[in-house]
């Protein structure tokens, strides 16, 4: 995703729609589909049990959300619910913070 996001916010005005960004942008789109198939039948991408792939795919669901226009579905935004309303993640996600602007 990161050539989107450079592409969206680095790139000149007239160079933001380009071939990288468009496949890199498709591509996600491809992965998202199996995200989806995956939250069909369970509740986590490894099944019933919260695993380091969770994390890696809300991390990338919610870059996708915050700086390149991907709008999910119902099961997508309830996985997010999940998986971001996990007391450790928000231990993690308060702590990733600690000494930023000191």
């Amino acid at each position: 995703m990161m050539p989107v996001v450079v592409s969206r916010f680095l790139a000149p005005e007239d160079e933001r729609e380009n071939w990288g960004a468009a496949w890199c942008q498709q591509a996600f789109q491809k992965r998202l589909k199996l995200v989806s198939a995956r939250l069909a039948a369970t509740p986590y991408m490894a099944g019933d049990a919260f695993t380091a792939a969770d994390i890696s795919v809300t991390y990338a669901l919610g870059l996708g959300q915050r700086n390149c226009g991907l709008v999910l579905g119902e099961a997508e935004q309830a996985y997010v619910a999940r998986t971001t309303g996990r007391e450790a993640y928000k231990r993690a996600m308060g702590r990733s913070y600690e000494g930023v602007g000191q």
